[in-house]
């Protein structure tokens, strides 16, 4: 039986494919300087009210009143919460650690 062989350019373009994620096109929370959220921006569409509570939480962290501290988002599958926690995260920059978990990973 004969082998299938790839173009180094196909296997780049299959590899480059295989690491797209579901929230890879996430960038910030896309808020204004006044935490209003615009329709669509930063990769967010929608969940306005919280991402502007995750800009709330952004602004305190920046300004040091919750440093050092942990944020848990929590609610029914499918509602955004990794994407708010992502986008949270990619506003504060790149030094800043993001770590998606479930509950099953931490409650047995």
């Amino acid at each position: 039986m004969a082998g299938v062989t790839l173009a180094a350019s196909e296997e780049h373009e299959m590899t480059k494919i295989e690491r797209i994620g579901a929230h890879s096109h996430i960038r910030g929370l896309g808020l204004t300087d006044d935490l209003t959220p615009k329709a669509s921006a930063q990769g967010m569409v929608g969940q306005i009210k919280a991402r502007r509570a995750a800009g709330v939480v952004q602004n305190m962290i920046k300004e040091g009143k919750l440093a050092g501290q942990a944020v848990l988002i929590a609610g029914q599958p499918g509602t955004g919460k990794t994407a708010i926690a992502l986008g949270l995260a990619q506003s504060l920059g790149p030094d800043t650690p993001f770590t998606a978990i479930s509950a099953s990973e931490i409650y047995r």
